[in-house]
């Protein structure tokens, strides 16, 4: 067993589940709109954060980090598990949420046991270094290109305040840029292995 890989996928768990909770974290001034600015920046890390791109990547980094194909679909479902825990529960004891938070939430607690072990075994498979590994590093770059026009940030509807809109339109952006960039990425670094490997065979052979 990878022990230092488990470790891993915890902390990150914990880490986006603390991370998304406080961005979460509403005060005063900008309920009563006095602090329109703050509120829009606020938003938009949130739908940053809590963007579903981000957790399924969360699965994904977990088989990567765990290596072996049983052991990232366990690592899937224990990442997405883990973070839903520790948000709601870290949450509770502030007082953030009440006891119905886990049955209000429970279709995200399905969700994680049935999506995390699929995109474990994505990250494990984005190890590989032929056409299959591809094709499984660019699940999530793919999936950050599409969220924001799935979801609508970029077709927000006028009558919200502007503070909604702005961040729809950020958080979009910043999805959308980070996706592409991924995506190129990936491309470009699968098209150096293969004229490396090009090479060594054209070097390798007898003349």
């Amino acid at each position: 067993m990878n022990r230092r890989g488990w470790w891993l996928v915890i902390g990150a768990a914990g880490v986006l589940a603390l991370v998304s909770l406080a961005s979460n974290v509403t005060t005063v001034s900008q309920l009563e709109g006095k602090a329109n600015t703050l509120l829009a920046g606020r938003l938009a890390v949130s739908q940053l954060v809590n963007a579903g791109t981000v957790w399924a990547g969360l699965a994904v980094l977990s088989g990567w980090l765990v290596r072996r194909p049983a052991q990232a679909v366990a690592a899937g479902v224990v990442a997405l598990l883990t973070a839903c825990v520790v948000h709601y529960g870290v949450g509770m004891a502030f007082g953030m949420f009440d006891a119905d938070v886990w049955t209000s939430n429970g279709h995200w607690l399905l969700a994680a046991m049935v999506m995390g072990g699929p995109l474990g075994l994505v990250g494990a498979i984005a190890r590989r270094l032929d056409p299959w590994g591809v094709a499984a590093r660019l699940v999530v770059p793919v999936g950050a290109v599409l969220e924001p026009f799935v979801v609508g940030r970029f077709t927000t509807p006028a009558i919200l305040p502007w503070p909604n809109r702005v961040a729809d339109f950020i958080s979009g952006s910043v999805l959308l840029a980070a996706g592409v960039a991924g995506w190129v990425r990936v491309l470009v670094e699968a098209r150096r292995r293969r004229q490396a490997t090009t090479e060594r065979r054209a070097t390798a052979e007898p003349r």
